[in-house]
């Protein structure tokens, strides 16, 4: 049987394009090799959050003193935490399987190879495609380290349910990183984290990095960057993790684990057969998702030089579509809101202030505190702020970087006044309500 449209990947790109050309009228066959929902909703996005919102909820037990309420025999039973987390993860799961059946789309479980433009092998049975949708997403990236197969990964931990380790080495101090070391912190567990670059998260704003360096350190991590990982070995105390610091001399640290978390790469192996397509750490594609083969698209992790995030994908997914279908791009994927879910968390969209310098643009800031907030001081919010980065000339909102309690949803405010190029002079015309933490967008440019 011939489709309109192929999909290779059921993970957030691949559902959300489904869905969308088959409201368009397209013909549509998924191909998944393993769950729906891919990384994202599995061993990712969800999963971590599940965990943290556990463990964050522990560690605030130890605040409730401060608010007239006490608690004894304060505890934590792991099992069930990993029990809620999966019941997300399943419910969710759940609820795409029924929306790709109700929609009538053919699912089809196994590995898909491309046999040629408009060829897919899977299961020893082929499928025609007027076109091809490329959307398998990431997998993790294992650095050639010496007896790196001794560490678990973030697979193992959000999927696979290893045992909550009492210390924790994690080479890594990205995003994956730091969010599974506030799991683990806010457990009341041992950290070391090993990072190669001269900050923790390299990709973001070096004052947040900073700032959140100083958090994750009172609650007892121990941080290192310009780490240069050597080697992982057993002994019997433990896993002896050797490194060297930034002056190049040889340290060692001892836990119970070690969590590799360098990172995710492409996942695009034995997708092709007989066709070559560009690759370049990832699938290459031009600035409409299409290869160098007419007809073949990727989107989402597995395209070359992407910004790996779910919202990315589910972006590009309706994007995707339009083109196939000869219309005009539905969303404007330049403009990437990046969340933490670190405790407290961390968001950024837009420029940062050095970017905004390196440009050659006249950079003006506004800077408001989280202590200066009813609604963060009333919820025992840690201290924190909102930054948002201004064009001098004409006063256009062009970033804005938080750390702060509920960041991750103020992100999205923001992102729309930076997409519809918002003055501050404009956004001061906006009434936010009134106690709440979103006001400090407010505060910030009154």
């Amino acid at each position: 049987m011939k489709y309109d449209l192929a999909i290779i990947g059921g993970g957030p790109a691949g559902y959300r394009a489904a869905f969308k050309a088959v409201e368009n009228g397209l013909g549509v066959i998924l191909f998944e090799k393993d769950k729906i929902g891919g990384t994202c909703l599995n061993r990712g996005c969800i999963p971590t959050k599940s965990l943290l919102h556990s463990a964050v909820a522990y560690e605030k037990l130890d605040k409730l003193a401060e608010i007239g309420i006490s608690v004894s025999d304060k505890s934590f039973d792991y099992g069930a935490v990993l029990n809620r987390k999966n019941n997300v993860v399943d419910t969710l799961r759940s609820g795409i399987e029924k929306g790709l059946k109700s929609k009538k789309i053919t699912v089809i479980n196994g590995s898909a190879v491309i046999m040629g433009n408009n060829t897919i092998e899977c299961n020893g049975e082929e499928y025609e495609a007027g076109n091809i949708v490329i959307c398998t997403g990431s997998t993790v990236a294992i650095p050639p380290i010496d007896g790196i197969e001794l560490a678990i990964t973030s697979d193992d931990i959000l999927e696979r349910d290893v045992e909550l380790a009492d210390s924790l080495t994690i080479i890594g101090g990205g995003v994956i990183g730091l969010e599974i070391a506030s799991v683990y912190l806010n457990l009341n567990k041992k950290v070391t984290i090993l990072e190669m670059a001269d900050q923790l998260i390299p990709n973001m704003d070096r004052e947040l990095a900073t700032r959140i360096s100083v958090y994750l350190k009172k609650k007892g991590a121990e941080i290192f960057t310009k780490a240069q990982v050597k080697n992982i070995e057993n002994t019997a105390e433990g896993k002896l993790t050797t490194y060297l610091d930034k002056s190049g001399n040889e340290k060692t640290v001892l836990s119970n684990a070690v969590l590799c978390a360098t990172g995710r790469k492409a996942n695009v192996a034995e997708l092709f057969k007989g066709i070559e397509v560009t690759m370049n750490r990832g699938i290459v594609t031009d600035e409409n998702y299409e290869t160098n083969i007419r007809g073949i698209y990727a989107i989402g992790d597995c395209r070359s030089g992407n910004i790996q995030l779910a919202h990315t994908a589910m972006a590009q997914a309706r994007n995707v579509i339009d083109v196939i279908q000869g219309n005009e791009k539905s969303v404007d994927d330049s403009l990437i809101p990046a969340c933490v879910y670190t405790d407290p968390e961390m968001a950024s969209v837009g420029l940062t202030e050095s970017q905004a310098k390196e440009q050659g643009i006249n950079v003006i800031t506004k800077k408001t505190l989280t202590g200066a907030n009813g609604k963060c001081l009333i919820e025992q919010a840690d201290s924190g702020y909102l930054k948002l980065i201004i064009n001098g000339d004409n006063e256009q909102i062009i970033g804005a970087q938080l750390i702060c309690e509920d960041a991750t949803n103020l992100i999205g405010e923001l992102a729309v006044v930076i997409q519809k190029k918002m003055t501050v002079s404009e956004l001061r015309e906006v009434v936010h309500p009134h106690p709440t933490i979103v006001e400090m967008v407010a505060d910030c440019v009154n």
